[in-house]
């Protein structure tokens, strides 16, 4: 294995892969593991790093005006010296009743972050409000708690709050503003809150043309990255050999683009789903067998007990954690045909990565265990998550009693935190006890798909009834939960 990881690097520069292209595909498909570190030999990113500070250090900010019958928006691009996009900022030009750019959105690709490059975009873009005298609007999404939450404030913005006081229009968002200073001194409170009043109006189509633009760009990389991943293993896929490493890389990038595919269809506004269609994964990457989770990283494991009512682990589970939780059965899911689960649920190694594109998501990311009378269910996740996992496993464990006492429309709520974390070869897996239930979605899709529901369901509305206690469900948690969780709730 550590032979393949070394070999990365020369397969990059032996197939050609750019700066840019190289950096992605690494961060798609093995950027889970803690920012490659930890299961990874730094030997593999030796040059890389280096490379990357000349990259940042020689990249250059273009502005670009909206293209005529594609996009609304001014765009700064971060560019390489190659000329490949590293960055880039949309903003849009509000014109009365003060002159205004919103900025809309404002990037850097994943494996360029933490360099420099964001605050230099939104210096230039300061720079290019101050020289055309206009104000600059944005909303601030960022959590509370994340590390940049203050980077508007010491870049200058305020509030507007502060300008026009506390509007029950604008309770959801978070809007900042710049002032140049042609207009600093001038009263514009009133006009203020008219650009604010009109950018509201404006704001679904703003952000449905961002999304538009968001996943336009997001294609572009996937299709890059499936393009660097066949040359880099051109030789092994015209022989119809493989290595785990590689199967490795082709299976996360696999995984990731069915996720993408999955959020992209709760986009405001957008309907263009087919377009990932674009990318067409080749036969013989799709007779490749799945390889899901590591094989790298410390051969040590790491277990904690998060709560005293957790099994005693066997001494096997404890040592080899993937090894034992790898050969577990898979978990029933919805969508997963009886049929199919009864075919795969012991067989998870035959499976390959044309299945997963086929049902559209890992199966072998849940596992079944029976243990002492008990039935539980082991989840695989990835080190750079664990901290967002404890902090949801806090969350949970803090709400419980509250939420065990409630009713919504007569529903009793539950809560299932984890059990006990284990980490193992860059993988990390949680423990949980299997609740007796159906999914939410597999019970609507029965409800409107079974015959022998359809007539039940039509007349009692069962439906509409689990769709209107999730939601107050869902209402009450993003009451209750600390801003970093809000968007799970």
């Amino acid at each position: 294995m550590i032979w393949e990881v070394h070999h990365i690097r020369e397969r990059m520069q032996q197939a050609g892969v750019g700066m840019r292209d190289a950096m992605a595909l690494l961060h798609m498909t093995l950027g889970d593991q803690e920012e490659f570190t930890g299961p990874l030999p730094e030997g593999m990113f030796e040059g890389l790093h280096s490379l990357m500070d000349r990259t940042v250090r020689g990249a250059r900010i273009e502005r670009f005006r909206p293209s005529r019958g594609r996009s609304p928006f001014h765009v700064f691009e971060i560019l390489a010296s190659e000329g490949q996009a590293l960055g880039h900022l949309n903003m849009i030009y509000l014109r009365k009743p003060l002159p205004c750019y919103y900025l809309v959105y404002v990037e850097v690709l994943a494996p360029f972050r933490r360099q420099g490059l964001g605050s230099r975009i939104l210096e230039a873009y300061k720079l290019f409000l101050e020289t055309k005298g206009c104000l600059g609007l944005l909303d601030n999404i960022i959590p509370p708690g994340d590390p940049t939450f203050h980077i508007y404030t010491r870049l200058g913005y305020r509030p507007v709050e502060e300008i026009i006081g506390m509007q029950a229009m604008l309770r959801d968002n978070h809007y900042m503003v710049w002032i140049p200073a042609s207009l600093r001194g001038i009263d514009m409170g009133e006009r203020l809150l008219k650009l604010l009043f009109n950018l509201q109006r404006k704001r679904a189509v703003i952000d449905m043309k961002d999304n538009e633009s968001m996943v336009e760009r997001t294609i572009d990389e996937f299709r890059s990255v499936y393009r660097a991943l066949t040359s880099m293993f051109q030789e092994e896929l015209s022989q119809g050999t493989s290595t785990p490493l590689m199967r490795f890389m082709f299976t996360k990038f696999t995984t990731k683009l069915l996720g993408f595919r999955r959020r992209i269809s709760t986009l405001l506004g957008y309907t263009g789903g087919e377009s990932l269609e674009q990318i067409k994964i080749g036969e013989a990457v799709g007779q490749l067998a799945a390889q899901p989770w590591s094989l790298w990283g410390p051969r040590e494991s790491r277990v904690e007990i998060m709560d005293p009512s957790a099994p005693d682990l066997p001494e096997w589970l404890n040592t080899d954690p993937t090894g034992f939780i790898e050969g577990l059965p898979l978990y029933r899911r919805p969508y997963l045909s009886r049929e199919t689960w009864e075919n795969w649920a012991g067989a998870a190694d035959r499976i390959s990565i044309g299945d997963l594109l086929l049902w559209g998501f890992d199966p072998t990311r849940l596992r079944e265990w029976e243990f002492g009378g008990e039935r539980y269910v082991f989840e695989r996740s990835w080190p750079r998550f664990e901290t967002h996992l404890r902090q949801r496993a806090q969350w949970l464990r803090e709400i419980d009693q509250q939420a065990s006492s409630m009713r919504f429309q007569g529903a009793r709520l539950g809560v299932n935190p984890p059990l006990a974390f284990l980490s193992h070869r860059g993988n990390l897996y949680i423990l949980r006890r299997k609740l007796e239930g159906i999914h939410l979605e597999e019970a609507l899709d029965q409800l409107n798909g079974a015959p022998h529901l359809l007539h039940m369901n039509a007349m009692a509305r069962i439906d509409r009834s689990i769709l209107g206690v999730t939601r107050s469900v869902r209402e009450w948690l993003a009451s209750t939960a600390p801003p970093e969780m809000r968007a799970e709730a």
